[in-house]
């Protein structure tokens, strides 16, 4: 088998933050801090890593560490630990009552394997030997391995020697470096409709106070629909979710966004002298807050929580939020789905709409001709079907926008180009797609081959090899309608990580986007084994990753 190109890979440059690492100081390539990254938008430069593992073959497989329980959060590396959350492992005899199971069946969907509770996880960095366990609970109950969001979420923060851990059913604790409580805060999600909330924390700083930035569901204080009765439990709809600044010494808060995002909505850090939030509004299953469209917000200074500007959509889509935002140093951009198929550009200074690029007309497509071994290019393609791009699958890198495409949705035929990977120069309008292989496999004469249009299994396997789900879908393999991590970017390369255990990695400085853009086809575990639906973390040239059963390192 020919393997696949590899390339030199330059350095990016990113734009000065205004985020708190670790140790308090500039944002480090030796540790990677909260989930989205120390820039806060799933970025980070240092030591190149390796662009090839497997967990199947043992490459690059510095240590593994079992997990009690599944669980889906980012793992966070700092001061030479590792952070990752897990559920409390599952017990049938702690399955909710017929009251609870009336009054949480949108949150859980009506589903058995569900929980509140949530364990915070200290391991050594070096060796995965885990160094402590507190248990953190809830109070709105969130399905085991669901394929969109689970308690765990939320992925840990560190600031200076504290680690602060978010248990997305209702409760945030900081811990100090010996696992002891400093401070804890209790709040009500949301729970009148299912539970999605791919929020990620972070940490910012304002001045000489660093500022722990959270969300939380509240009543609207002006227009749009809003409970009469605040206080009464059965007036939770209609809250509108919105940012929260807290005050990470001793959490209380210090501020709240002026605009609302939606529960879905994982947003991004701008950096520059003054940090900024890029989030968004518009979704499925009634979400309430309005307008739809996008938001950057002020995190520091005295108008901490003001907007800098307001972006309203004026397509009607009502989607947009769940593709989520990427932006670079000119540009904001949010993808719309079919039937309209278009990437957004937007002024990240002013938020004005530069241009809108079709996804589907005049693109180029390159698709894996297998009987000819090598990729065929169609240029001038209107694609008939349009295109789906992937929940949280957006990355912006060398001026282009990258994204991974639905292959199929619930089950139904193909959408748009077949397992592929868009990619969009955004100065120059064009839109190429790349189809890619499935899983790299072991043939029966030893040799690995690529599977081609095959589609695989995700399965939510604990480290006990005992299949813990409240949802049939996480078995879907992430070509299908699951939300897959976001991607990571590191110096030019791009991990995407599939629910099956799959990892893409390309080259964001390769041009056109062909065949050689794809650097490797990696994996976190046997075929059919692995479920995931997290981000890959970077430290100081390693890769950490985590399944339902386990957290790995990567390295050479």
């Amino acid at each position: 088998m020919k393997p696949l190109p590899t390339s030199t890979l330059a350095a990016l440059s990113l734009l000065p933050l205004a985020l708190a690492c670790a140790t308090g100081g500039a944002a480090s390539a030796a540790d990677w801090p909260q989930g989205p990254g120390p820039n806060g938008d799933w970025s980070s430069t240092g030591p190149e890593p390796p662009a090839h593992f497997s967990v199947r073959r043992g490459v690059n497989v510095r240590w593994r560490a079992p997990l009690p329980e599944t669980g889906q959060g980012g793992v966070t590396v700092a001061n030479g630990r590792v952070y990752v959350a897990s559920m409390a492992p599952w017990d049938p005899a702690n399955a909710l009552d017929a009251e609870e199971a009336e009054r949480f069946k949108h949150a859980t969907e009506g589903r058995a394997v569900v929980g509140k509770d949530i364990d915070a996880h200290c391991l050594d960095a070096e060796t995965g030997e885990r160094i402590w366990t507190r248990r953190i609970e809830g109070s709105v109950p969130a399905i085991y391995t669901y394929p969109f969001s689970d308690a765990t979420s939320a992925s840990p923060v560190v600031c200076g020697e504290e680690v602060i851990f978010t248990n997305a059913a209702g409760r945030v604790v900081c811990f100090d470096a010996e696992g002891g409580v400093r401070w804890e805060r209790v709040y009500t999600p949301a729970f009148d409709g299912p539970f999605n909330k791919q929020f990620e924390p972070v940490i910012v700083e304002d001045g000489a106070r660093r500022v722990f930035v959270h969300m939380e569901p509240f009543v609207p204080q002006g227009g749009g629909p809003s409970p009469t009765e605040p206080e009464d439990e059965g007036a939770l709809h209609g809250r509108w979710h919105h940012l929260v600044g807290l005050d990470a010494a001793t959490g209380a808060e210090l501020w709240r966004s002026e605009d609302g995002l939606t529960q879905y909505n994982a947003p991004t850090v701008v950096g520059g002298e003054s940090p900024r939030m890029l989030h968004a509004r518009g979704g499925p299953h009634a979400v309430p807050e309005r307008p739809v469209g996008v938001t950057l917000t002020r995190l520091d200074g005295a108008d901490a929580g003001r907007r800098s500007w307001r972006y309203e959509d004026p397509r009607g889509n009502h989607e947009a939020s769940l593709q989520t935002m990427a932006h670079d140093a000119n540009h904001a951009y949010w993808i719309l789905k079919e039937p309209r198929n278009e990437l957004v550009v937007l002024d990240l200074a002013t938020g004005e709409e530069v241009r809108s690029i079709s996804l589907v007309e005049g693109v180029t497509r390159r698709t894996f001709d297998q009987a000819l071994g090598d990729w065929v290019t169609e240029e001038d393609v209107d694609l008939e079907k349009g295109v789906f791009p992937a929940r949280y699958s957006m990355v912006a890198a060398q001026g282009a926008v990258y994204f991974q495409c639905y292959a199929t949705a619930w089950g139904k035929p193909t959408i748009g180009p077949a397992y592929s990977f868009g990619r969009v120069d955004a100065e120059a309008g064009t839109v190429e797609y790349l189809e890619v292989p499935t899983d790299l496999v072991s043939a029966s004469d030893g040799e690995l081959e690529y599977l081609w249009r095959t589609p695989r299994v995700a399965r939510p396997l604990n480290s006990r090899g005992e299949e813990v789900t409240g949802d049939d879908r996480c078995r879907w393999d992430g070509w299908d309608w699951v939300f897959n991590g976001s991607p990571t970017r590191v110096n030019d390369r791009l991990y995407f990580t599939l629910a099956s255990g799959v990892v893409y990695v390309f080259d964001a400085a390769a041009s056109p986007f062909d065949g050689a853009a794809l650097l490797a086809v990696n994996d976190l575990g046997p075929a059919g084994e692995v479920w995931t639906a997290n981000s890959i973390s970077y430290a100081d040239g390693r890769l950490f990753h985590r399944t339902g059963a386990e957290v790995i390192c990567f390295g050479r």
